[in-house]
């Protein structure tokens, strides 16, 4: 369950962010996190991960919205770009395996939405 150590990660970053909102907030309400196909995140098991490493924070109660970018490549061979299907990188045009992953490795927090004073 690879969800737990990437959570501990967002965890950090967002706890961070937090300490720097002025004036400081009552509690944090909604963390939204943007992460790449690459990842196989499975939405369930980061949900646990957050609740679990957010209970004796000042994180706690807040809720954890995942987005999830798919996995885009660009083919070296005729310059084709879109969307690919893991666990094959292939171009859609051309069927070459020479190609580029252009979006997909993201992760990243994107925003905190805050209960202020």
């Amino acid at each position: 369950m690879h969800e737990f150590a990437i959570c501990q990660n967002i965890v950090a970053a967002a706890e961070v962010e937090y300490a720097r909102v002025s004036p400081p907030p009552r509690r944090l309400l909604r963390l939204r996190v943007v992460a790449g196909g690459l990842h196989q995140i499975v939405p369930e098991y980061l949900t646990q991960a957050y609740v679990v490493l957010t209970s004796d924070s000042p994180l706690a109660g807040s809720a954890l919205e995942l987005a999830i970018l798919p996995v885009k490549a660009q083919c070296r061979r005729c310059a084709w770009t879109g969307q690919i299907e893991l666990p094959i990188f292939q171009c859609g045009a051309c069927d070459s395996f020479e190609v580029d992953v252009i979006q997909g490795k993201e992760l990243r927090l994107e925003s905190l939405e805050v209960d202020t004073p």
